[in-house]
């Protein structure tokens, strides 16, 4: 039998039960007993007076979806840990959603949706439309089917460095899962930590969206927080004033930072606007992504001050760079079909743009360009468009 058919032999209280002995937690950011969240989701369904169900889901201010693999490797083990769930608490709806740009899945599990009684969704979870449901995440119903095909085993899930995920004991130092010895940085989950945190257990520090990733000298703080940022902005639904807003400002600031252009009070201000956010919105987006930008400016308070106020870094200021003369761009475009690194922003008849973050001064785009006006330059860049203008449009004052 499988682990859903193993789930249904015993009583509702005793499936709960075996959960609770087993300590299941929840998986990603709340770690509460699994018992706990389910018993919380049938509470607010009587609260709310709406249906009781059970949605599983990665978290909402999950950008990387390292976890995603938990359920593309194992389909039916997330499906079965799903109904194993809405079956202890007498469920009657269960709703699985899946990353928008995975929204494949939804027909490639229709049958294991019809198997299970999912609902099978694309996009992250609409908090307020799913009052009076168990929020459940994806690794925590894989855990689930575990413990009812006896093969459950607490620990952790990580994906170091983008690699595969694996599930760790608690007290696995990050030293032990990843090389950190020309470590300057470490992304473990939200938040951004200095290389001693090499030392401490996956349990400490909790990688709760799976992700740890280590940052050398090749990579700056600020301008991965900026990436951060920038996927959190695109994934939030934009609903909610803090997180739409705070997002912007937030972004708006780290990306001046690397550009040169930061002021002194872009820390405050993101200590104050990423605040806000924690406590100001409803899911785990807005909660929980301003987390990089308030780690960062804590814990790297140096590399801030280096480039707000001298303007140095090796990465954000390297001492090649390269430049598209906005006086002759004729805007033919030549130069984005040949970007490596996809760069190189414009439209026809209009001056085309490189992105300096993504830019690694290859040089492809200079062959390309028949009218000679992409330059490579060790100087400080002259005045450059930061919207698109169309040609002939600029000026450089």
């Amino acid at each position: 039998m499988g682990a859903f058919e193993n789930a249904k032999a015993f009583s509702k209280e005793e499936v709960l039960s075996k959960i609770a002995a087993l300590g299941i937690t929840g998986t990603g950011l709340c770690r509460d007993s699994l018992a706990d969240i389910l018993a919380a989701g049938a509470a607010e369904s009587a609260e709310e007076g709406k249906d009781l169900g059970v949605v599983v889901a990665l978290n909402n201010a999950d950008t990387d979806k390292a976890l995603l693999g938990i359920l593309t490797a194992a389909p039916e083990k997330v499906f079965a840990g799903a109904a194993i769930a809405a079956y202890a608490i007498g469920a009657k709806k269960i709703q699985l959603n899946v990353p928008e740009e995975n929204a494949a899945l939804v027909e490639e599990y229709k049958e294991l949706a019809e198997k299970y009684g999912v609902n099978v969704e694309s996009g992250i979870v609409n908090v307020r439309a799913v009052k009076g449901s168990a929020l459940v995440h994806i690794a925590t119903a894989a855990d689930l089917t575990d413990a009812f095909d006896g093969g459950y085993e607490a620990g952790v899930y990580v994906s170091v460095n983008g690699g595969e995920v694996k599930k760790v004991a608690p007290d696995t130092k990050i030293a032990d899962l990843a090389d950190t010895a020309e470590a300057t940085a470490l992304i473990v989950g939200y938040c951004v930590y200095g290389p001693d945190a090499a030392q401490k257990t996956v349990a400490e520090v909790v990688p709760e969206n799976g992700v740890i990733r280590v940052l050398t000298k090749a990579q700056c703080v600020i301008a991965e927080t900026d990436k951060l940022l920038s996927a959190s902005k695109a994934q939030s639904c934009g609903k909610c004033v803090f997180c739409r807003e705070g997002l912007i400002q937030l972004q708006y600031m780290t990306g001046e930072i690397i550009k040169g252009k930061g002021k002194n009070d872009f820390v405050d201000f993101t200590k104050e606007i990423g605040s806000a956010m924690t406590f100001s919105t409803p899911c785990t987006m807005g909660q929980n992504c301003s987390r990089i930008a308030l780690s960062a400016v804590e814990k790297f308070a140096d590399v801030y001050d280096a480039h707000i106020k001298k303007k140095k870094c090796d990465v954000c200021f390297s001492k090649e760079a390269v430049y598209i003369d906005p006086m002759a761009c004729t805007g033919c475009g030549d130069c984005e079909d040949e970007c490596p690194k996809g760069a190189i922003m414009g439209k026809p008849r209009y001056i085309y743009m490189i992105d300096s973050i993504d830019c690694d001064a290859c040089g492809k785009c200079i062959a390309a360009c028949d009218e000679g006006c992409i330059i490579k330059t060790s100087d400080k860049l002259p005045k450059l468009p930061d919207k698109l203008t169309k040609v002939g449009r600029f000026k450089k004052r």
